[in-house]
């Protein structure tokens, strides 16, 4: 072999493996960016799974504390005319006591465990008292009797401002005060 063969025969190999070498370092570059874009993606996705997570939280805490209210309002304004109008006052209470329920629902589904506590402690102290003042009527009282009546809207009331004070602990990062 001559020193010109020799010389291009290094060339070319010389060639080859820079061709290589950059075909790898490529491979490798781009990888990496993939990398990086994918994860780039998956945290801009966890971002907004969370944004909508947290908007759906909100909405079942507002959902769950007018229905809340709209049972305090229905119990103080009209379980005083009972037992006249019964059947109309129980069909309405029925339709409250759903809505809450229903409320209650979507902040066992959506909420953190705190308000799902005091969410379900809200339904089941307007459900019960409602309960109580029904059993009171049926069990021979003429009228519903006032103590029994603000001792319910009390608990409600009471039951109302501690699922707030959660909701609003959750929405802003703190815990609660108990």
């Amino acid at each position: 072999m001559d020193s010109g063969t020799t010389t291009q025969l290094i060339t070319v190999g010389a060639t080859l493996g820079g061709v290589v070498l950059t075909m790898l370092t490529t491979t490798l570059v781009e990888g990496r960016k993939l990398k990086a874009t994918r994860r780039a993606e998956a945290q801009k996705r966890a971002a907004e799974h969370a944004n909508w997570l947290r908007d759906e939280r909100v909405k079942a805490y507002a959902g769950m504390s007018n229905a809340g209210e709209e049972a305090f309002q229905l119990i103080r304004s009209e379980f005083v005319q009972l037992p006249k109008n019964r059947d109309e006052i129980e069909a309405r209470w029925r339709e409250r006591r759903n809505d809450l329920r229903k409320a209650h629902n979507q902040v066992a589904l959506f909420g953190t465990e705190e308000p799902r506590r005091r969410g379900k402690e809200l339904w089941k102290t307007a459900r019960n008292g409602v309960n109580d003042v029904l059993a009171e009527l049926d069990s021979g009282e003429t009228a519903v009797q006032r103590a029994s009546l603000n001792r319910v809207l009390t608990g409600i009331s009471e039951a109302g401002d501690r699922f707030l004070e959660a909701c609003r602990a959750d929405v802003q990062g703190t815990t609660p005060d108990d």
